[in-house]
């Protein structure tokens, strides 16, 4: 059986591995935090442990009772340890040679984020939700969501995960015309991520997808309100793109253009959003803005340098 192909998501408080089969059927998770094994098929469950120590060893990880894989030098046939005489204290010790220095800047193991799919982390998290909810009562779980559409943590995560595939398919068409385009990017240690992020000749875009279904929008200079109830997006928005800036200059050599956008779905044809003023340094955009909005961005960004940005964007490792 080929390994499995192994995947970190963290959020909402989780720290699971997911794996994935070859041919990219989910094939259950690790939890991290507490080392058990959840929805891993009994016929699978012997790859995913091997899958799971190698990625665990790679990555410097150690799940509770797991112990952690490390390679041991041998001891060299001259080692002191072979030769020392049966009276060691009638040898004269000379000092032991200093050891050099660890390098500084250690080559970390990075991720290639560019294949992750729209909606990647908030899916899995439904998808595990939904196995659980099934697993306390199938007849409940199956009424919640077919009968009573009720507003569970499932239908959460599964609406929030239509809306980042949605919008996610419709950014993508941007990369003909000389854009990138990345999805779910973990940032940090606490299990946050940006929904999408959008490089090309116009600047850099973190793009967060709310899906409001039946919800009236409304969008001034400095608030949001969805339903007549005032939230948070235009904030979270600008917190967002500020982190996402400082933390790709810190491995380029120039300024990064960067812009929060926020695309509202409401389910309707015609997006029931009214536009009192746009904020100055968010964009709130609906579906028919996607991808037309980016794609008239004037140039701010030159070929190499929007290639330099990807190459940056698309590790792991520069997000945390």
């Amino acid at each position: 059986m080929a390994a499995l192909h192994a995947t970190r998501w963290k959020r909402y408080g989780h720290d699971r591995l997911y794996f994935t089969t070859a041919d990219g059927d989910k094939a259950g998770y690790l939890d991290l935090a507490t080392g058990t094994y959840e929805g891993v098929p009994a016929h699978l469950m012997t790859t995913a442990e091997e899958s799971a120590g190698d990625w665990c060893a790679h990555n410097d990880v150690t799940p509770p009772g797991m112990p952690l894989r490390a390679v041991t030098p041998l001891q060299s046939a001259s080692s002191p340890a072979e030769t020392a005489p049966e009276d060691a204290a009638e040898v004269s010790l000379a000092p032991a040679a200093p050891q050099p220095e660890p390098p500084s800047h250690a080559v970390r193991e990075w991720t290639d984020l560019s294949t992750n799919v729209p909606g990647q982390g908030v899916r899995l998290e439904a998808a595990a939700e939904w196995e659980t909810a099934k697993g306390r009562s199938k007849i409940a779980a199956y009424a919640n969501r077919y009968v009573f559409n009720n507003h569970t943590q499932e239908r959460a995560w599964r609406v929030g995960a239509e809306g980042e595939e949605y919008i996610g398919a419709r950014l993508n068409k941007l990369r003909d015309r000389g854009w990138h385009v990345l999805h779910s990017v973990p940032v940090g240690e606490r299990g946050s991520d940006i929904d999408h992020v959008v490089i090309g000749p116009g600047g850099v875009f973190t793009v967060n997808s709310k899906k409001h279904p039946g919800k009236k929008i409304w969008v001034a200079q400095y608030q949001m309100r969805v339903g007549g109830q005032p939230v948070p997006y235009l904030r979270n928005s600008r917190h967002e793109a500020a982190r996402a800036k400082r933390l790709l200059e810190a491995q380029l050599d120039f300024e990064v253009p960067m812009m929060g956008c926020v695309v509202v779905l409401t389910g309707t044809l015609v997006p029931e959003v009214t536009y009192k003023q746009q904020p100055d340094d968010v964009r709130v955009l609906d579906k028919w803005d996607v991808p037309r909005w980016f794609r008239k961005r004037p140039e701010v960004l030159g070929p190499a340098r929007v290639q330099a940005v990807f190459d940056v964007a698309r590790k792991s490792t520069t997000w945390v």
